[in-house]
């Protein structure tokens, strides 16, 4: 996910937030020190953030890593860059020329149990035994958004090449979101999004459910693309679909008590060029698909709302928004960055209601044209309106 909420830690530092539920909930958190991570630009920063006491939400939204403290009001308060310059991430781990850190952030709850919320920073262009492989850190934080510890996961660190090799260009770590504990041993894990893999044909796409351990390397790994796990049973990806170009947790959608998992394909092809697609993935605590559903032009019920366009890019971003109204069902945000409404890719996003099975009950689209944000604010031609979502 291209940007997430960061879970609670109160003054004695015991979380009470698994970093899951989405900012756009809008609730009211107890007071407490809120931990909050916003990325910036490509080439290499990270920022956390902690927010002061009082009820607050806080953010993880990202490229390059910042951590922050934020006033209620959302006004900083301190801002500690992450980067090979500042903070002790060089401590740990050297970040190499256009690793691109930050590309994807989330905040996934407490892996290691010290009642801080820890961080997970994508570096989509990292070069571990390949090039544009990719890679993730797991960054153990202090409240003062300091790392006391780290852990890479890549072709040579965190164990994953006990179950995978991540391909050369793959780009592993382009998007991330935390799923909870899939698996009931009390760890927190992770889903990461390989858009660029070539499982199948070229740039198809894939994302990785990581289970993990609570030092941040992983003790499972199950893959999502045409080769791997049983994502070809319900689905074909075709060459540069892009599958992973984000990915967002669910939540608990057709009641089994699991995370669903929601991933972008953003290049699919269903009703015209690049339009874009989103497959909600139905998951068992094995990482083994019990269904799938793909919304897009042709799929889903999405064309009794709206026409999708060449170009949108529709699924370039997503992000759940649990039921924000009240009436109990889920909703999910999807990005359109290329939407051509007045402008050539002024950009949009649609939110989506969704039924249990993960097709749309209903769908509003906000751009120049729909709902009433014209009413605030004018986009300009390339505005990419949509980018990341959360």
């Amino acid at each position: 996910m291209k940007s997430q909420e960061c879970g609670e830690v109160d003054k004695a530092g015991s979380s009470s937030s698994s970093g899951q539920a989405s900012l756009r909930q809008n609730r009211a958190l107890a007071t407490g020190i809120l931990m909050c991570i916003t990325g910036l630009l490509p080439s290499g920063y990270a920022f956390a953030a902690v927010v002061n006491e009082g009820p607050s939400n806080a953010l993880v939204e990202g490229r390059r890593t910042t951590t922050t403290q934020c006033y209620t009001d959302g006004t900083a308060k301190i801002v500690q860059q992450i980067s090979m310059q500042y903070s002790n991430l060089n401590t740990f781990y050297t970040i190499g020329t256009e690793g691109y850190i930050g590309i994807s952030v989330g905040a996934p709850g407490d892996i290691d149990g010290d009642g801080v919320v820890d961080m997970a920073v994508g570096v989509s262009r990292d070069d571990d035994s390949g090039t544009n492989a990719g890679a993730m850190y797991i960054l153990f934080l202090q409240t003062d958004g300091m790392i006391k510890d780290a852990q890479k996961l890549s072709n040579l660190y965190g164990n994953i090449n006990a179950f995978y090799s991540l391909v050369t260009g793959g780009q592993f770590g382009y998007s991330v979101t935390g799923l909870g504990d899939i698996d009931g041993d009390s760890v927190v894990d992770l889903a990461v999004g390989a858009y660029a893999d070539d499982d199948g044909s070229q740039d198809a796409g894939a994302a990785y459910l990581l289970y993990l351990e609570t030092d941040g390397k992983v003790k499972k790994v199950v893959k999502f693309s045409m080769l791997y796990s049983d994502f070809s049973t319900f689905f074909t990806l075709e060459a540069s679909d892009r599958l992973g170009t984000d990915v967002s947790a669910l939540g608990n959608l057709d009641g089994d008590s699991l995370s669903d998992l929601a991933v972008g394909a953003d290049l699919d092809d269903d009703g015209g060029l690049e339009v874009g697609a989103v497959y909600v993935l139905f998951l068992q605590t094995d990482g083994r698909i019990t269904n799938a559903q793909k919304i897009s032009a042709l799929y889903g019920n999405f064309g009794a709302f709206y026409t999708l366009y060449s170009g949108d890019l529709f699924g370039h971003a997503i992000g759940s928004m649990g039921d924000i109204d009240g009436d109990g069902v889920v909703k999910l945000a999807v990005g359109a960055r290329g939407i051509d409404e007045m402008y050539n890719s002024c950009g949009g996003f649609f939110v989506l209601s969704l039924e249990t099975d993960g097709s749309v009950k209903s769908a509003q689209k906000v751009s120049m044209l729909y709902s009433s944000f014209s009413t605030f604010y004018t986009f300009d031609a390339e505005d990419y309106f949509g980018t990341s979502i959360n």
